[in-house]
């Protein structure tokens, strides 16, 4: 067999995966979130496009659009652990959104606000979208993260997951479904409120959405919070 039909062959094989992936994709979440400032926001609006952004990790090459599914996000988002390079620094998730690396201290200057983005994930070409554990603990942590098709596996494992998309995204594929001001004086705040009302957060941002009621379900259930200092 020659190189050219080799080649032939080879590209038809990438081909017909990239095109069942594309359409079969039931294990991709519906929708997918957005967490960003109302000053970021306000600039994708004027723009129209959600930009990519690197990284906040040195340890990835990463630069995406980076979101979560709702399912996954609300029950684990306060037990996993995610650092950024050095070993004494890790928190939880909660505590990243609200506390010392978080979006509303990269805007504080402009706007304390919260904007959740909602979209669906029908429009997004598969090939363009990523998935990586976020608890960088595990050994299956992989800073770069790998093809969404593995979000499947990880599910199973009961890996916390975030998704990350390799385009910038039209800003008219997005949906802004919540917003949110909380005003904290101090990092001492921060950690009373996620520790006391570690809920509040997403269902402020998802007041009058239907996915309200699951993240009401996982408070009932009194899933609390995990701090460093805990174990």
């Amino acid at each position: 067999m020659t190189i050219k039909l080799l080649c032939k062959y080879g590209n038809t094989l990438v081909k017909s995966v990239q095109e069942a992936f594309n359409k079969n994709n039931s294990k991709i979440p519906k929708y997918l979130y957005h967490v960003t400032t109302k000053s970021n926001y306000n600039s994708m609006l004027k723009s129209g496009v959600i930009n990519t952004s690197k990284d906040v990790s040195p340890l990835s090459n990463l630069d995406g659009v980076f979101m979560f599914d709702m399912k996954n996000f609300a029950k684990r988002w306060l037990n996993t652990w995610v650092g950024y390079g050095n070993s004494d620094e890790k928190y939880n998730i909660g505590s990243v959104l609200l506390g010392k690396h978080s979006l509303m201290q990269q805007g504080a200057d402009k706007s304390s606000e919260l904007v959740l983005l909602r979209f669906k994930t029908n429009n997004f070409d598969m090939n363009k979208l990523r998935v990586r554990i976020q608890d960088t603990t595990k050994s299956s942590y992989t800073p770069n993260g790998e093809s969404a098709i593995f979000q499947r596996l990880h599910a199973r494992r009961k890996d916390a997951l975030e998704y990350i998309y390799s385009n910038n995204i039209n800003i008219a594929d997005a949906e802004k479904i919540g917003e949110l001001k909380l005003d904290f004086k101090s990092a001492e705040d921060v950690f009373q409120y996620v520790k006391e009302k570690h809920f509040d957060t997403l269902l402020n941002l998802l007041k009058g959405q239907p996915e309200a009621k699951g993240v009401k379900i996982m408070e009932k259930a009194d899933i609390k919070p995990k701090f460093i200092i805990d174990t």
